[in-house]
């Protein structure tokens, strides 16, 4: 279970991954409600995850600009202290391909199916561009949304995030192709609005 908290919210809390935290993603990402929304259209196994997270998430040669955390939800004590027994669970909040020197980089989510539509990744989501912001002093946070995912427009838009662009038939989605929107927030737009 995770260890103690990198970013403490209201009602989650941000958490660097652990071994033990690999079959929650493989069993997760693997669920049609969390690969459809992302386009992830190839299975994963075991393996295949288990070597994600060696060789992306935790290899520790500090080159890395990648932003990849586990999102908890539990009381705030739990959250703090990583209490193996309080603690659930959430899903991952992540910016990643950063692109130096212009300091961008990709945001990218998702929910176990359990915990969708609690809020939590709104809140996570903030916690992570407060990081990535305040600290990290990235530029600008995009994501991209395929057209049918009206519940992930719903969460940049009520996070200030502005569309940008409008991608015909960009995607593969569930038999067609779909448009795609793609999402942005400027360093300034973020930490003025907070």
């Amino acid at each position: 279970m995770p260890g103690p908290a990198f970013r403490l919210g209201d009602t989650v809390a941000l958490h660097p991954w652990e071994d033990e935290d690999v079959d929650f993603y493989h069993e997760n990402r693997n669920s049609a409600a969390v690969r459809r929304p992302l386009t992830d259209v190839n299975p994963r196994t075991r393996h295949q995850v288990t070597e994600h997270f060696e060789e992306e998430v935790y290899d520790g040669d500090g080159d890395d600009d990648d932003m990849d955390f586990l999102v908890c939800t539990g009381s705030p004590e739990a959250l703090r202290t990583g209490d193996t027994d309080a603690v659930t669970r959430v899903g991952q909040v992540a910016i990643s391909w950063v692109n130096r020197p212009h300091d961008v980089g990709m945001l990218m989510y998702w929910a176990a199916p359990s915990q969708q539509g609690n809020g939590y990744i709104s809140e996570a989501t903030r916690l992570l561009l407060d990081h990535a912001f305040g600290e990290r002093r990235l530029h600008k946070v995009w994501a991209m949304v395929v057209e049918p995912n009206r519940a992930s427009q719903a969460v940049l838009e009520k996070l200030g995030f502005q569309q940008e662009g409008h991608y015909r038939e960009e995607t593969f989605y569930e038999g067609e192709y779909v448009d795609a929107r793609r999402y942005a927030v400027l360093a300034e737009e973020w930490l003025d609005g907070r």
